[in-house]
């Protein structure tokens, strides 16, 4: 567990993140999750931007982590959770255009849970560019996300890459 406390002003907010990932490699270079516990999938394409994603997510836990220090810079936070949720929507329609074109079958399964994770991000942006809340985008970013990105990649896209990896490379 990371226990955080952050003070940006006259603003001081305390919170504590659980990452509850076995087997992780967490460092100060990845906050969140390293390369190496990105699970890999059969569609090389896919993995890739598996990593990038990673890469966006590690940036903005170690903007995060530097609030911990008294450090907050709220503009670069900002800037880099809205750099993450522009991946991740281009990652989701690619992935989405995928499944529609070589027609697998659970699609509308896949399309909404990559709905509902899209819902669940723009919703923690606004809050952020609304109220700057840490504690909400801290145990997002650290709890929340890694938890979902596993299963999500361990489960739907393991599937989909299986199907996709007759058609695309």
């Amino acid at each position: 567990m990371t226990f955080l406390k952050a003070k940006t002003g006259d603003w001081e907010c305390n919170f504590h993140f659980e990452n509850n990932l076995e087997d992780t490699t967490m460092s100060e270079e990845h906050p969140v999750m390293a390369p190496d516990d990105i699970p890999t999938i059969a569609v090389g394409s896919m993995n890739n931007t598996h990593h990038e994603e990673v890469g966006l997510v590690n940036v903005l836990g170690a903007l995060l982590l530097q609030a911990r220090e008294g450090n907050a810079d709220e503009e670069a936070i900002g800037k880099a959770l809205d750099e993450w949720i522009s991946h991740t929507e281009a990652h989701f329609e690619r992935e989405n255009r995928l499944m529609q074109e070589h027609g697998f079958p659970p699609f509308p399964v896949h399309a909404q849970e990559h709905a509902n994770a899209l819902d669940n991000l723009r919703q923690l942006q606004q809050r952020w560019h609304e109220n700057h809340d840490l504690d909400a985008l801290g145990s997002y970013v650290f709890n929340t996300w890694p938890q979902w990105f596993q299963m999500h990649v361990n489960s739907m896209d393991n599937v989909t890459a299986q199907f996709l990896s007759n058609f695309v490379d």
